[in-house]
């Protein structure tokens, strides 16, 4: 572990050490066939026990099922992944049966000396000290110039450490974090290394990207790194965004040894979507002075001067302010091309705002005129600069208020600096502080980075100046500097590509033109929206729509016209579904909370995690559903849909769902209360096909890791069978990603109740569409030809039972007696005894039934089979495919 880079105070003050465990050296083979040489072939999993050029491996896979004990599987996994790959980056390895780059005498000797140089005893027990290989950048070169193709041996090396990674996440019991992640460390330091010696190359060698996650669970959920930060000041969704934006594990570890500033904010009301200790009541907020005690006077900016400019022309109001501290005065201007003014970017919570008037404390202002001042000046500016605050520029009066919104866009692009000012980073010194440090806390862990609306400011800025304690840096000079330093330490290379992933979502809204700006830039998608959106707070709720507006470049002012934050978001997907021809069509599957205006129900209210009540989609989930790059091969797959009254229009596959009795004149229920089962799926069969398929509820399918069991069975009474009930209705249907095979298994759906069109809505329409309202999303996953093979006979056993006239002796008391009366009860367990009977005989007289429900349902079930019959087809469910149906979804 201790080729990790840490900042210069970290939280840990003695870096974790893995221990040196090996029980013997590595051997100098192949490196992908250890365990064939050593039998340990179960060890594989199922990602690699098919990987061309290798032989198979001789083991089932057990690893999973039969842990290898931890005091065998550590040694074996260190000297195999850790100094095996330490000997495949210096050519000590065979690179083909027989073939080296060393001679076989001199690569033992030299893999002897590594375990030598990597072991040090401290404290009386032996541990891995790798910090040698930091200075081994030559002695690589050398070795690399030995192949005879360096193109090919770059390949094969990278091919070595995508398998090593593959095969230390596959390991999920009996390895020591430390043992994992020294591991790791190693193999993202060489990854990392070869792809930016790839790219610094001339010419330039073009390597494949394999996607090497070494990060993968170093933030693990209640793990020990978790533990740490949040036993050190962290919020819970400071955590969550650091596990889930890093891909790097050079980052994680360095953000995760960052102190934060004192005194620590009380998280103890957060969560893992949302920080309450930013959250500003707007009620009780009053504007802060500079220091505690500080009993100076408010000074104003004019709001008559404010408002008339705004009003009275296209541009926006500025402000000079003149004066000491004593007799300051706040003049406002008009701003005109050419006037060189600073847009400031801060954080409300930080005490710079005021939301009753356009005023600050005086020693605010006086700070604030300071700061500016030492920014770098425009070219040919003769004058100090003048200042945009939305405290001072932006009115409180709600029509003036509107115009000015709308026209914000045009504040942080026109501005010659965007000044952000964030305590978290004021709190540390930007002299004699590394750069991974400032810009790791800027842009990856301060409150400025989760705000909406510093998400635009920060966006639009053509230069982004970052406020700290004695001075400010600009970002990209920032990045610059640490770019050189990675090219020289390559520990340092995957810090500045998390980073600068960072500041390119900022980039991806609007194109810089300053002269340090050589980033090539792309006009903004969707999906560059939903991830800048996800980890970002708003107080306000309505001004959700007006920043989405402004980002994305659609009519502000329409959609501030909207009466409130439902109808302004409506307003918004109304005008991004103008701007991209449509909004993409798989959104309907993935809406936690939607819009509560009929015809818009299929649109999310917003897109910030933290407003919703209670999150279950991931970021990348919340991603992906506005992805719509790869266009589907069937033509009935539509990828984008076009909104409408009365619902999003959009052509996707899908089945009508049709419930029937097990005979002809029997409810749909014949057997209530015989059990009381939870509705874990619902089967049902292709009318077509004969496929079956299981319906699973997908909100239930997400939280079920995390519920206790009182929250499950809380979950389910609420509930009450929700898929059944609504099938039961007869009018619902099924819509879906894509279509399900058996080589496809599985696809997100929509659970929708049909409902009649009138002949004004079919009007225009070739062929007859289907008017859906969205009930929840499904899962829908097809089920294998041998587990078939046993739902088709629970289903003839049912109706076994259904034709027994204990049925109908049973329907008949049902309409004089109620559940608990004597004659029910009596008549109840008549048709319990006689399920058993039906299942004991099929039980132990098919072998194959009796095998598949074991390898299928579990052990030990003689005594419980029998509820199959009544859980699983009370009655029967099909489904009749639509193929590519024309919906509207409400």
């Amino acid at each position: 572990m201790n080729i990790f880079v840490e900042p210069d105070d970290p939280i840990q003050s003695t870096p974790d050490q893995a221990p040196y465990l090996c029980l013997e050296q590595w051997d100098g083979g192949l490196f992908r066939t250890y365990s064939h040489r050593k039998n340990r072939t179960s060890i594989i999993p199922v990602m690699l026990r098919q990987v061309p050029d290798l032989p198979p491996p001789e083991q089932p896979y057990l690893e999973n099922l039969y842990p290898t004990p931890k005091e065998e599987l550590q040694p074996f996994v260190q000297t195999w992944l850790y100094f095996g790959m330490l000997s495949e980056m210096l050519g000590l390895n065979e690179i083909a049966p027989g073939v080296r780059l060393i001679d076989e005498d001199t690569a033992k000797e030299e893999i002897a000396k590594l375990h030598d140089q990597f072991c040090h005893e401290e404290n009386g027990k032996n541990v891995l000290i790798a910090t040698n290989v930091l200075t081994w950048g030559p002695l690589f070169e050398a070795r690399l110039a030995l192949a005879p193709d360096k193109y090919e041996r770059l390949l094969y090396i990278l091919q070595c450490l995508q398998y090593a990674m593959i095969m230390v996440h596959s390991i999920q019991e009996n390895m020591d974090h430390t043992v994992r992640y020294s591991i790791a460390a190693l193999g993202e330091l060489f990854s990392t290394g070869i792809y930016s010696a790839a790219g610094l190359a001339q010419p330039k060698i073009e390597l494949p990207i394999l996607g090497l996650s070494w990060y993968r669970d170093f933030v693990r959920p209640g793990g020990v790194v978790e533990e740490r930060m949040l036993n050190n000041g962290w919020c819970p969704s400071e955590v969550e965004k650091i596990r889930s934006q890093l891909q790097g594990l050079f980052t994680m570890h360095y953000t995760s040894q960052l102190r934060k500033p004192t005194p620590w904010l009380d998280h103890s009301n957060c969560t893992r979507s949302i920080c309450r200790a930013f959250h500003i009541d707007i009620s009780t907020y009053r504007p802060a002075h500079v220091e505690d005690g500080c009993g100076c006077e408010l000074i104003e900016a004019d709001p008559t001067m404010v408002s008339g400019i705004l009003r009275s022309t296209d541009t926006f109001p500025i402000v000079r302010v003149e004066g000491e501290l004593d007799d300051l005065r706040i003049l406002v201007e008009r701003f005109e091309p050419g006037i060189s003014y600073v847009a400031l970017s801060h954080v409300w919570a930080n005490g710079l705002g005021n939301p009753t008037s356009n005023s600050l404390p005086k020693c605010q202002i006086a700070r604030i005129v300071k700061l500016v001042e030492d920014l770098p000046r425009a070219p040919e500016s003769t004058e100090p600069p003048r200042l945009w605050l939305d405290t001072l520029c932006c009115p409180v009066e709600a029509e003036s208020k509107v115009i000015s919104l709308a026209r914000i866009a045009d504040v942080y692009r026109k501005a010659h600096h965007v000044l952000v000012l964030d305590t978290s980073l004021t709190a540390y010194k930007f002299e004699g502080t590394h750069p991974a440090e400032l810009l790791v806390r800027a842009f990856e862990c301060s409150p400025w980075m989760r705000r909406l609306w510093t998400l635009q400011e920060g966006a639009l800025a053509r230069t982004l100046q970052i406020q700290y304690a004695d001075k400010a840096g600009n970002n990209m000079a920032m990045l610059t500097e640490l770019w050189k330093i990675a090219r020289e330490d390559a520990r340092y290379m995957r810090i500045w590509q998390d980073v600068t992933n960072e500041f390119n979502q900022l980039l991806g809204f609007s194109p810089k033109t300053g002269p340090e700006n050589v980033l090539k830039w792309h006009a903004p998608q969707i999906t560059t929206l939903q991830r800048s959106l996800h980890f970002r707070t708003v107080s306000v709720p309505a001004d959700e729509a007006l920043c989405i507006s402004t980002l994305m470049k659609l009519d502000t002012t329409y959609i501030a016209e909207g009466i409130d934050c439902n109808h302004r978001m409506q307003r918004m997907w109304e005008k991004l579904s103008d701007a991209s021809g449509g909004v993409p069509a798989r959104i309907i599957f993935y809406v936690e909370e939607p819009l509560d205006i009929v015809g818009w129900r299929w649109a999310p209210k917003s897109l910030l995690s933290s407003s919703v009540d209670d999150p279950v989609l991931t970021i990348d989930e919340r991603v992906m559903r506005f992805y719509t790059e790869e266009q589907s091969a069937d033509p009935t797959d539509a990828v984008l849909g076009i909104p409408t009254s009365i619902g999003l229009k959009v052509r996707m596959p899908g089945y009508r769902i049709v419930p029937t009795p097990l005979l002809p004149h029997l409810p749909l229920h014949a057997w209530p209360e015989v059990i009381n089962p939870t509705e874990d799926q619902v089967v049902v069969q292709d009318e077509e096909t004969g496929q079956w398929f299981r319906i699973l509820d997908w909100y239930r399918s997400k939280k079920l890791p995390t519920w206790t069991r009182k929250e499950r069975l809380a979950y389910d009474k609420e509930q009450n069978n929700p898929l059944c009930r609504a099938i039961d209705t007869g009018n619902c249907a099924l819509i879906l990603d894509h279509k399900v095979t058996q080589e496809d298994g599985t696809s997100v759906g929509c659970l929708v109740h049909v409902e009649e069109l009138s002949e004004q809505e079919i009007d225009g329409h070739t062929e007859v569409p289907l008017k859906a309202r969205r009930e929840r999303a499904v899962i829908l996953s097809a089920i294998g030809e041998t587990e078939g093979r046993m739902m088709s006979k629970v289903r003839d056993l049912a109706v076994t039972v259904a034709r027994d006239p204990v049925t109908d002796e049973f329907l008949a008391v049902q309409k004089s007696y109620k559940p608990g009366e004597e004659e029910w009860d009596a008549a109840e367990g008549r048709v319990r005894e006689r399920m058993k009977k039906v299942m004991e005989e099929a039980w132990y007289g098919d072998e194959e039934f009796q095998r598949t429900i074991r390898e299928t349902v579990g052990e030990d079930l003689d005594d419980y089979i029998w509820v199959f019959v009544p859980k699983v087809f009370p009655h029967g469910v099909g489904l009749r495919d639509l193929g590519g149906q024309l919906w509207f979804v409400d």
